[in-house]
């Protein structure tokens, strides 16, 4: 059987590495997974959290940020597979901050990580994607890019990922690459962890406060892989060009 090809980036934690988690559970022996990200500690704790499958997943040190890393990339990973069926740009950070204290550094951080690396990426991989009998494309937005949040430059990136998002499905339609977006709302990934914005009491308090603007509560990581994961499968052939909110009621609470 064919094996299909899934390449994610910031699989290491949160929605990424649940959503390597969704894909080993539902195909297991019948795919490989690729994952791109910056950190070395990172790509080890999450080899040690995916040992339980016994399956090797690729991991790949690179900064999705600098399109020269992700071509190098681009090149070792063409040597190992020759398409790739799934491309899911899920990789970003976030910075706090609006018009009076984002730095001008802090703001391109915001802008190259979060919407340029979703461009190289998908760039640098189309042709790959291209070889694939049913590709797809599933880039991680957020309902910030809806909703004005405290890092001006997240949302702002987030709004431009959305319409990449509709731009790249008009004009792969021709290829037959499908490409949808899927817009969180705060889940209990452990993103402000992960950016160094809060330790573990802080970031736990920060859900306590929060959690009163999402009427059926906080999410879990696994409630967004598992839309990530439908919109990869046959059952959403016809769906491209679509943004999806997940995000517990949120946006409609204001």
């Amino acid at each position: 059987m064919d094996k299909k090809v899934i390449l994610i980036t910031g699989g290491t934690t949160g929605i990424g590495l649940s959503t390597i988690h969704k894909f080993l559970n539902e195909l297991n022996e019948n795919i490989e997974i690729i994952s791109i990200s910056r950190s070395k500690r990172k790509i080890e704790n999450a080899k040690l959290a995916l040992k339980q499958f016994g399956k090797q997943v690729h991991f790949f040190q690179a900064d999705v940020s600098d399109k020269s890393e992700i071509e190098k990339v681009q090149k070792e990973i063409s040597t190992k597979f020759s398409k790739i069926d799934v491309l899911i740009n899920n990789a970003g950070n976030i910075i706090p901050g609006g018009l009076e204290d984002l730095s001008f550094e802090n703001w391109n951080s915001c802008i190259s990580n979060n919407l340029s690396s979703f461009f190289y990426v998908t760039k640098i991989f189309v042709d790959m994607l291209k070889c694939s009998k049913y590709p797809s494309i599933v880039n991680i937005s957020s309902i910030s890019s809806k909703l004005a949040g405290a890092s001006m430059g997240y949302s702002v990136a987030k709004a431009g990922v959305d319409m990449v998002t509709m731009c790249l499905a008009r004009e792969l339609s021709k290829y037959k690459i499908r490409v949808n977006g899927v817009n969180p709302g705060i889940t209990k990934s452990g993103f402000q962890v992960n950016n160094n914005l809060m330790d573990e009491f802080q970031y736990e308090s920060f859900l306590d406060n929060i959690s009163k603007d999402y009427p059926i509560g906080i999410g879990e990581c696994k409630d967004v892989s598992e839309l990530i994961f439908f919109l990869t499968t046959e059952k959403a052939k016809w769906i491209t060009g679509s943004m999806y909110i997940i995000d517990g009621g949120r946006s409609v609470n204001i």
